[in-house]
């Protein structure tokens, strides 16, 4: 199962197809239980997510579940020790939130915390954390090429966590997965519906995404084509890019996991999807949408 199960709807009013807020915490046992019997064994959590890594630790109770987690992000301009102390006291706190001795991984929540001068001393942190055993790997989360360049450039990471998704082709098609893979770094796959924006239907969706209809109904008219459904095809689109080892999904209900774990996968080439990638960071990259 190349699925990980997100977990910030766990702890906060997360997604733009959200209409329920936090899940609450019968639920999540629920979702939890589910995602187990049915394979997936690795959850994505941050100390961000409110209290999900709270909740977390209330609900899991099998050994067999793994976490990714994330670092706190840093304001302040140069990255001193006492902020790699904060990573180490942030990185422990949510291992007894979670009530775990260990994670699988930990990944640097704004990778440009590590470009920063001093930004040595948070990696060094977490290199000391993953030779002590605490955690099997260390990375990052990006956003842009960029970012993806830099940080291979200075760092030696296990692990990265990117944006991809019909839309939002960036890494593919200018070769950074291919490069990632070179370099023999586990890459998780994450917004792969943008939020939930993908699977919304088209007459629910803000004006603001009107210069990007004809791209929202594209998924409509080819999924029909298909035969499948809209999340069908996100999902295969996704499962489909050979370089991309898991793809992270967050769910508010146990219905929603369900509809995922039933997805009907088919084989998909990715050159037939071209035509859906948009270059816009206004409508690929949430944290600049104006809603």
């Amino acid at each position: 199962m190349r699925l990980v199960l997100g977990t910030a709807q766990f702890g906060m009013d997360y997604g733009l197809s959200n209409n329920n807020g936090k899940t609450n915490i019968d639920e999540v046992s629920r979702i939890i239980k589910y995602a187990c019997q049915n394979g997936i064994s690795l959850l994505d959590s941050a100390p961000s997510y409110g209290d999900a890594e709270i909740v977390l630790g209330n609900v899991v109770h099998n050994n067999d579940i793994r976490y990714v987690l994330k670092t706190p992000q840093f304001e302040n301009t140069n990255i001193s020790i006492l902020n790699a102390r904060t990573l180490s006291d942030s990185f422990f706190k949510s291992l007894s939130d979670i009530k775990k001795e260990n994670a699988y991984g930990l990944i640097m929540h704004s990778c440009n915390d590590l470009l920063k001068p001093g930004g040595r001393l948070l990696f060094k942190e977490m290199e000391s954390i993953k030779s002590n055993g605490f955690v099997e790997k260390i990375g990052v989360s990006v956003y842009e090429g960029w970012q993806i360049k830099e940080i291979t450039e200075k760092y030696n990471i296990d692990l990265m966590q990117i944006p991809f998704n019909i839309f939002d082709q960036r890494l593919l098609l200018n070769g950074s997965l291919k490069k990632l893979k070179q370099k023999n770094i586990e890459i998780h796959a994450r917004s792969i519906f943008l939020q939930g924006l993908l699977l919304m239907p088209i007459d629910s969706i803000s004006n603001y995404f009107l210069p990007i209809q004809s791209k929202l109904q594209m998924i409509d008219k080819v999924a029909d084509n298909l035969s499948i459904s809209k999340l069908d095809m996100l999902l295969s689109f996704a499962l489909s890019i050979k370089e991309i080892d898991q793809v992270i999904v967050g769910v508010n209900k146990l219905s929603q996991l369900k509809e995922i774990i039933d997805a009907h996968i088919i084989q998909i080439n990715p050159d037939n999807f071209l035509n859906f990638s948009i270059d816009d960071p206004n409508f690929i990259n949430p944290s600049k949408w104006k809603l």
